[in-house]
């Protein structure tokens, strides 16, 4: 038997309604507003999670984008600080390439004065640098004719190099300090006062002065050498070699290596001789030339550069 519930309901004019529903039909309808409530009330806390979530993320994207923007502006300052130093750096790349052609020019423009200077100091004291050998034609000499290749087709720089392998081992300059007192050529002999041939220079220094080697070279004699008294020959291995005597002692043995301006012995008045002095010889290939010019070389560099300073 099936089991009603009654719902009564009055009116105010004192009329009644009446609903009847069957209890299970009413469970039914319980249950299914239980349920509904339920679902309701879960779709109502995932939407307010949902909408959390949302307010969320959207805090987190608008931070993003701020940290974006923010980024965004360095980077841009970080290019137009990157330009301004890439353009700072040209402009001292541009600076420094200048300086450095300037400098280059300068420095050939030095070079080539100072090359024709040595040209002009060297055409002086009668040297030719195309042959390497002096004007004098040396006797007992001879061979086949092979032209070589003129200077002029050398690099300046190689032309630099030619000058200072030149120099070098070419006599130049004063042996010791001092005046000269007797030059290369004919004069009456200081001890027997007869004409002869002077085949030196004599300088005269004090007793003990120093003995200076005028180029690089290696010792070819150093002893005792006669009317020479102590003697030094140094050969210079370019043909030219030179004598300093009537030493009173010596500094350096033979077969040692000289270089410009060594001490190679000093002054005295050994073998023949009246007093202190340096008797000084330039040879090439063993016969003696005038030695005047390549030992006041300074006072040649000096009349060449004023020659040139008038050009």
């Amino acid at each position: 038997m099936q089991k009603y519930y009654y719902f009564l309901l009055t009116r105010g004019d004192g009329s009644v309604w009446r609903w009847s529903c069957r209890r299970k039909r009413l469970m039914q309808a319980g249950i299914a507003a239980a349920v509904f409530l339920v679902l309701f009330t879960g779709l109502g806390l995932r939407s307010v999670s949902l909408g959390l979530r949302t307010s969320c993320l959207q805090a987190e994207v608008t931070s993003l984008e701020r940290q974006l923007a923010v980024k965004d502006s360095e980077l841009i300052a970080q290019k137009r600080s990157d330009q301004a130093e890439k353009e700072r750096l040209g402009a001292k790349i541009v600076a420094i390439t200048e300086e450095k052609d300037l400098v280059m020019a300068t420095a050939v423009q030095d070079l080539s004065s100072r090359s024709a200077l040595i040209d002009e100091v060297l055409k002086k004291i009668g040297f030719n640098l195309e042959t390497g050998s002096t004007d004098d034609v040396v006797a007992n000499s001879g061979g086949p004719f092979i032209a070589s290749k003129s200077l002029l087709s050398h690099s300046l720089i190689n032309r630099a190099d030619l000058y200072l392998q030149t120099i070098n081992t070419l006599p130049l300059g004063l042996p010791t300090r001092g005046w000269p007192t007797s030059s290369f050529g004919n004069r009456i002999d200081p001890l027997n006062r007869q004409r002869a041939f002077h085949t030196g220079m004599d300088f005269h220094s004090d007793q003990n002065g120093k003995v200076f080697a005028t180029a690089d070279g290696i010792v070819k004699e150093a002893d005792w050498n006669g009317s020479y008294g102590r003697y030094v020959e140094i050969d210079h291995q370019n043909g030219y070699s030179t004598v300093y005597a009537h030493l009173s002692k010596l500094e350096v043995e033979a077969g040692s290596h000289v270089r410009r301006g060594q001490v190679v012995g000093y002054v005295g008045s050994s073998g023949r001789s009246t007093g202190p002095h340096l008797h000084y010889e330039l040879r090439y290939h063993g016969s003696p030339i005038n030695p005047a010019k390549y030992a006041n070389i300074e006072e040649i560099i000096q009349a060449s550069q004023a020659k040139m300073r008038r050009k």
